[in-house]
């Protein structure tokens, strides 16, 4: 019978009670903050545009049809709901806090223990006894959401440090830091986009609401874990790569200037 009414469309939003009170807590505290720490800390125009898109990446993963459709239908879907948990959410929160209060260097995160830890529970999460668990236990799905944004954030903390900071890494050790993150992503989507029968039984047995097969679905979803996956470490590399070439631009006009001066100053 569920198959008769099975659909998926534009409006297929789930408006899961909890998921909208625990959004709106958040906007509710960060706003709360604003108002009360302002004269504290500078909430830049940036921050606040920084963690309000986190917020909207997160209603967007467990709202919007992303959600109902990768529970019910896609698989697919699923991978793109648990890269916007893990490798978007977490750091547009981050970077949506007062720069007085990115003092990230104070609370030290081991980069090998939090890359390690990172992978392992998105790696482990898609073992087929553990995946299969969370499409059939709602408590297991929430406690499998949760552990992505909180991996997530610490993931993301040591690349966030400023560079010069006590124990931060230099630039290229935050490049092979991401570099090293882009493993697991690559062997997991290319393990779904080679393995001749589906590994889910769950999206085997799935209503088709598309014209995808249930193998097709699972190329798609291992196409969006290598691609989007990697492309997103790319995009935090050019990021490293556009700071540091701004900075050195700037530093490099200051010597230029000083070194000069003495010999004017003798002319």
């Amino acid at each position: 019978m569920a198959s008769l009414h099975a659909s998926l469309s534009l409006t297929s939003w789930t408006w899961e009670p909890t998921v909208l009170a625990g959004i709106l807590a958040m906007a509710a505290a960060y706003v709360w903050l604003i108002r009360s720490r302002g004269r504290e800390a500078s909430w830049s125009p940036l921050a606040r545009a920084y963690f309000a898109a986190g917020l909207l990446a997160m209603f967007l993963a467990l709202a919007s049809p992303i959600d109902t459709g990768g529970d019910r239908y896609l698989f697919s879907l699923h991978m793109l709901q648990h890269l916007l948990l893990a490798m978007v959410v977490p750091p547009l929160l981050l970077l949506g806090l007062p720069e007085q209060w990115r003092a990230f260097h104070r609370v030290h995160v081991s980069p090998l223990a939090a890359n390690v830890i990172f992978n392992l529970v998105l790696a482990g999460w898609h073992l087929p006894f553990l995946y299969e668990a969370t499409l059939r236990n709602e408590p297991v799905h929430v406690f499998e959401h949760l552990s992505f944004i909180a991996v997530g954030l610490l993931f993301w903390w040591p690349i966030l440090v400023p560079a010069g900071r006590p124990k931060s890494m230099s630039v290229i050790g935050k490049i092979a830091y991401l570099g090293f993150a882009g493993v697991p992503p690559t062997i997991l989507g290319l393990a779904f986009i080679l393995s001749p029968s589906v590994l889910y039984p769950f999206y085997a047995a799935a209503p088709r609401v598309t014209p995808l097969s249930p193998l097709d679905d699972q190329l798609a979803a291992g196409l969006v874990m290598f691609g989007l996956g990697n492309l997103i470490y790319f995009v935090a590399i050019w990021v490293i790569f556009f700071r540091l070439d701004d900075k050195g631009a700037t530093a490099g006009d200051q010597p230029t200037a000083t070194t000069h001066s003495p010999a004017t100053m003798r002319r």
